[in-house]
């Protein structure tokens, strides 16, 4: 008895798998795609590289709007592409995106179809002239990084949530500070040695 419990538990849990796995089976996997750069962080008017990849062969397009000195899309095909913008010299920190651009074939069979036209009186599936083959689909997928650009000295002229310093230099207080404490100490010392003498 216990060995058939074994054997039915089995049953269930190998019915389960292949019932599970089929479910999975049925959705295209999406690749993976990347874009790395070599310094997300830098002063506006330098160059930076950038390498976009996949684990499938793509059609690439990688763009960066704020690109200046040549094309601000690169394009190419491959597991990976790598390439170089310049950027823009900024009075400020200025954000702004690359975008890598993966179309890809995911691999699902062509179909055929029956063209019908409007004097065919047939249906579709009894004749056999007239068949197409559907092209596969092209998927896309696609990745983004943030460059940040800074201006040049690395100091930001922008609003960064910093109070402004607007009231000029403060060491002329703590000078007249130091003094007035300076004096008070000297007319209580010269007033105690009165009061004593006395």
């Amino acid at each position: 008895m216990i060995k058939l419990r074994l054997v039915a538990a089995a049953a269930i849990a190998a019915a389960a798998t292949l019932l599970s796995s089929g479910a999975a089976q049925a959705y295209p996997d999406i690749p993976n795609v990347t874009i790395t750069v070599s310094d997300a962080t830098l002063i506006g008017g330098k160059t930076f590289d950038y390498k976009a990849s996949a684990d499938v062969e793509c059609d690439w397009t990688v763009t960066y709007a704020e690109a200046v000195n040549g094309s601000a899309t690169q394009t190419g095909t491959g597991t990976s592409l790598t390439g170089t913008y310049d950027t823009k010299v900024v009075s400020k920190i200025f954000k702004s995106p690359i975008k890598a651009l993966c179309k890809y074939d995911d691999n699902v069979p062509a179909v055929s179809a029956k063209v019908v036209t409007s004097n065919q009186v047939s249906p579709a599936f009894y004749s056999t002239s007239a068949a197409k083959t559907l092209p596969a689909a092209i998927q896309n997928a696609s990745a983004s990084a943030t460059i940040t650009l800074l201006p040049l000295g690395g100091v930001d002229n922008g609003d960064d949530g910093a109070l402004p310093n607007t009231g000029g230099s403060n060491a002329w207080i703590l000078v007249l500070g130091a003094a007035l404490v300076a004096a008070g100490g000297s007319i209580t010392y010269v007033a105690r040695r009165r009061h004593s003498a006395r």
